[in-house]
C-alpha cells in the first residue's frame, strides 16, 4: 500500500495526527462525525464551516481524482488509487455527509456537489488539468463537474455509470429499495452478503485504514447515505441532461456484466437490467466524439474492487493519449 498512510489531518487551518485506529468520540451511542479522524486524507474547509475529507498521492499532472457511487467512500477506491499515483497525482474524497466529511445544510444540487470538490481541491493544492473518474452515481457528478469546469478537465473514465437512458431507480418508491433499507437498519452485517467483492477488497487492506473505514460504513448516520444518493440522482442526471454539452476529450465508458448477489430480484431480471445497461453504455459512448466502450465480462457492478487493472488501464490510455498531443 501507498507510504502516505501517516498523512496528518488538517481541520479549520490546524493540523492533528491522524491515528486510523482511533474511534470517533461517542455521544449517546451516537458517532459524533465532527470528532472523527480520517484513516488517511485531510479534511479541507469548503465554506460555511464544513469540511470534505480529501486525500491525494503520487506527483505529475493531469491529476486523477475519483469520485464515489452512491453510498460510497473515498477510501473504497484506495486499490485503483495507489495503482494511478504510481504515475501522477491522484485524488479521492468523501461528498459532503458521507464518510468522514461534514453534512450540509440540505439536499445538494448538482452544481453544489461539484462546486465542494473544486474548492476542496483547490484548499489542498491539487490543481487542474484533471482526469475525472466516475463510478455509478459518480459517472453522472463527473459530467456534472465538466460541464461546470470544461477547461479543467481533459478526459472522463465512466465505471459502470448511470446514464439517461440507464438512470438509478427512485429509492422513495422503488420496493427493493425499500425492503433494503428496512433490513440494513435493522441489521447492518447483512451488507456482508450483498456486497463481498467490497468486503473481499475492504480484507486487504492495512488495519489502519480496513477497521475505521468499515466502523465508518457501519455507523448509524452512514447507513441510509446510499439510499439518500440514489432518490437524488434523478434530480442529478435531469440537470446533467440539460446541461451544457461536453467538451471534446477522451471518454471511456467500462461497463461490468457479471450478476451481482443482491436481494429483491432474480437472475433472469438482473440478466435484464444487465442487457439494458450495455445498450445504454454503448449508446453513450456512441454519442461523443471521442467516446470509447469497453466491456467486462468477469465483473460486476463494483469491478473497480475486482478488476482495479482495468480501470487503471483506462486512465493510463487516456494520459498516453494525451502526452502524444
Amino acid at each position: 500500500m501507498s507510504s502516505s498512510h501517516d498523512e496528518s489531518t488538517k481541520i479549520n487551518g490546524e493540523t492533528e495526527a491522524s491515528h486510523g485506529h482511533e474511534p470517533a468520540r461517542e455521544i449517546e451511542g451516537q458517532t459524533t462525525k465532527r470528532n472523527a479522524v480520517p484513516p488517511l486524507g485531510k479534511l479541507y474547509d469548503v465554506g460555511e464551516g464544513r469540511r470534505l475529507m480529501l486525500h491525494h498521492a503520487g506527483t505529475g499532472t493531469p491529476a486523477v481524482v475519483f469520485e464515489a457511487g452512491a453510498g460510497g467512500f473515498g477510501l473504497d477506491y484506495l486499490s485503483p488509487f495507489e495503482l494511478c499515483a504510481r504515475r501522477t497525482t491522484c485524488v479521492l474524497y468523501d461528498r459532503a455527509g458521507s464518510g468522514w466529511s461534514d453534512p450540509a445544510p440540505s439536499s445538494r444540487s448538482a452544481q453544489e456537489i461539484v462546486t465542494d470538490l473544486h474548492s476542496a481541491l483547490g484548499k489542498a493544492g491539487v490543481e487542474g488539468p484533471y482526469i475525472l473518474v466516475g463510478h455509478s452515481l459518480g459517472g453522472v457528478l463527473v459530467r456534472a463537474y465538466t460541464q461546470h469546469f470544461p477547461r479543467e478537465v481533459v478526459g472522463l473514465v465512466l465505471i459502470d455509470p448511470a446514464t439517461e437512458s440507464f438512470p438509478p431507480p427512485e429509492s422513495a418508491n422503488d420496493p427493493v429499495l425499500l425492503t433494503m433499507q428496512e433490513q440494513v437498519q435493522r441489521n447492518p452485517e447483512i451488507m456482508r452478503t450483498w456486497y463481498p467483492s467490497l468486503f473481499a477488497e475492504w480484507e486487504k487492506l492495512p488495519q489502519s485504514v480496513r477497521d475505521p473505514l468499515i466502523a465508518r460504513h457501519m455507523a448509524p448516520d452512514q447507513l441510509l447515505v446510499p439510499f439518500r444518493d440514489i432518490q437524488l440522482g434523478k434530480r442529478l442526471q435531469e440537470a446533467v441532461a440539460n446541461g451544457p454539452a461536453l467538451p471534446i476529450i477522451p471518454i471511456i465508458v467500462l461497463t461490468g456484466m457479471q450478476i451481482d448477489p443482491s436481494p429483491g430480484s432474480s437472475d433472469e431480471e438482473k440478466h435484464a437490467a444487465n442487457q439494458i445497461k450495455l445498450a445504454a453504455h454503448a449508446a453513450f459512448a456512441n454519442s461523443v466524439p471521442q467516446g470509447e466502450h469497453r466491456v467486462l465480462q468477469d465483473a460486476g457492478h463494483l469491478f473497480y474492487t475486482q478488476r482495479p487493472d482495468v480501470v487503471v488501464a483506462a486512465v493510463f490510455d487516456i494520459l498516453d493519449r494525451l502526452a502524444r498531443r
